[in-house]
């Protein structure tokens, strides 16, 4: 069977209202589709597997229909996150209106977060959500024997009735379980990152989940998973093999555990893979010992969510440190050698306008290589959007409808939508953002 794996263009400017004008474009750099890397390199064990990346290639919707009449797929996987949302439902329109006989198949986490919304949408004939190498590897194996794709766990079917869309995770799903993703479905060696020292560049992942609860983020998240670090080890070295020079790691705590951190940097040296890496970590997941230890490994940064320059913000958010830990845990990383950014979140509810001001004062004063800003959110499924329905903020799920009613063609989500603000008009927004990006050093001053 011939799949054809889709990262969807990016032609719309939703949530960029979010971030100061111009910040997408000039501060955004093309990740590969590495979601889209890990499916491929374990469906091509018994299938025809083509990946095309739409951004990187700079493609539009209007390139669909040549890439169909060349490729000539019996089905067509695409990705989706909620930015992205109203261009894939324009590819899945285009696709169906030029040969509604592909098979379309929709995932991501826009799937995971929103399945019954996404379903919703008639030009999808399967949805999975989760992890997706076992459920559509079992999928593609029906589908080429003319089966229907029924009895899938995680994968459901455009028509039929379903009362639950409870992702299921079990020992099947485990990352330890699939191939690393092959990155030579795509042209790997144009991935730039103004950010990395060296190029080019690629992204990673060690583990997924978080075992914290701050109020912001949503508790939908899949269960703690830690890649092995032999596994983790091998990966590097074929990316290294690869004359690849940098790497992002997209964990949302890469520092989780301190002896993995360890073992991880202890085989990298002993390998003498000589890669450039950057990762996240939270302020208080930092241990004295670490800092220089990773950077003999070959770390040159470490992004940590910083999020207030307010002590009682901090506690609202149940981040867990203060304003003195902050401090503490930068000085230790810069003494290591390495640069340091952070990122934070203005206008959380509640917060006064004094208040927004001293978290770019402080952002301002901290010895930071690289400060970002958004406005806050109030994702559905976080305690924060539980608070803004019980007070009378929020009304119902914003995004719920958004994804159900999507129009293609109006396609911008205004701040207006996405904002947690409960005090502030659009225009005081935007001139904190203005004014913290005019403060500080930012991805702005990257070329």
């Amino acid at each position: 069977m011939r799949i054809l794996l889709i990262q969807p263009p990016n032609q719309t400017e939703s949530m960029t209202e979010l971030y100061p004008e111009g910040y997408a474009k000039k501060a955004r750099s093309i990740m590969p589709p590495l979601g889209l890397l890990y499916l491929a390199s374990y469906l091509k064990t018994k299938h025809e597997v083509i990946v095309q990346d739409m951004i990187l290639n700079n493609q539009g919707i209007n390139d669909i229909g040549k890439m169909l009449n060349e490729i000539k797929p019996d089905a067509v996987g695409i990705t989706s996150i909620i930015g992205l949302w109203p261009s894939v439902l324009k590819l899945l329109r285009e696709i169906k209106k030029i040969d509604s006989s592909i098979i379309t198949i929709v995932g991501g986490p826009n799937a995971t977060y929103f399945p019954e919304e996404t379903l919703s949408h008639k030009e999808i004939d399967y949805m999975i959500i989760g992890n997706g190498q076992l459920p559509l590897m079992q999928l593609c194996d029906k589908l080429q024997k003319k089966e229907k794709g029924y009895g899938i766990v995680n994968c459901f079917i455009q028509g039929n009735e379903y009362s639950n869309f409870t992702v299921i995770y079990n020992e099947e799903n485990n990352l330890n379980n699939f191939p690393l993703p092959d990155r030579t479905f795509t042209p790997y060696m144009k991935y730039t990152v103004p950010f990395c020292p060296e190029n080019p560049s690629t992204t990673m992942i060690t583990s997924m989940g978080c075992p914290h609860r701050c109020e912001f983020c949503t508790t939908l998240r899949p269960p703690l998973m830690l890649l092995s670090t032999d596994k983790i080890v091998n990966e590097m070295e074929e990316i290294y093999n690869l004359g690849i020079k940098s790497i992002l790691f997209q964990d949302e705590l890469f520092t989780i555990n301190k002896k993995r951190v360890r073992e991880i940097c202890e085989k990298i040296i002993d390998k003498n893979i000589k890669l450039n890496w950057s990762m996240k970590s939270r302020i208080d997941s930092i241990h004295p010992e670490m800092p220089e230890l990773m950077k003999q490994a070959g770390c040159f940064n470490i992004h940590f969510g910083i999020e207030s320059g307010n002590d009682k913000t901090l506690l609202r958010m149940k981040k867990g440190y203060t304003q003195e830990k902050i401090k503490q845990t930068i000085d230790l990383v810069k003494q290591a050698g390495l640069s340091v950014s952070g990122n934070f979140m203005l206008a959380y509810p509640g917060e006064t306008r004094e208040d927004i001001l001293q978290t770019i004062e402080f952002a301002k004063n901290l010895d930071l290589d690289v400060s970002q800003f958004s406005l806050t959110i109030d994702s559905p499924g976080s305690r924060l959007f539980d608070d803004s329905i019980q007070v009378g903020r929020r009304t119902h799920n914003y995004l719920s409808d958004y994804v159900r009613h999507t129009d293609p063609d109006n396609s911008g989500l205004p701040t207006s939508l996405f904002s947690a603000s409960d005090k502030f008009s659009q225009e005081e927004l935007h001139y904190f953002l203005e004014l913290a990006y005019a403060s500080t050093k930012t991805l702005f001053d990257i070329s």
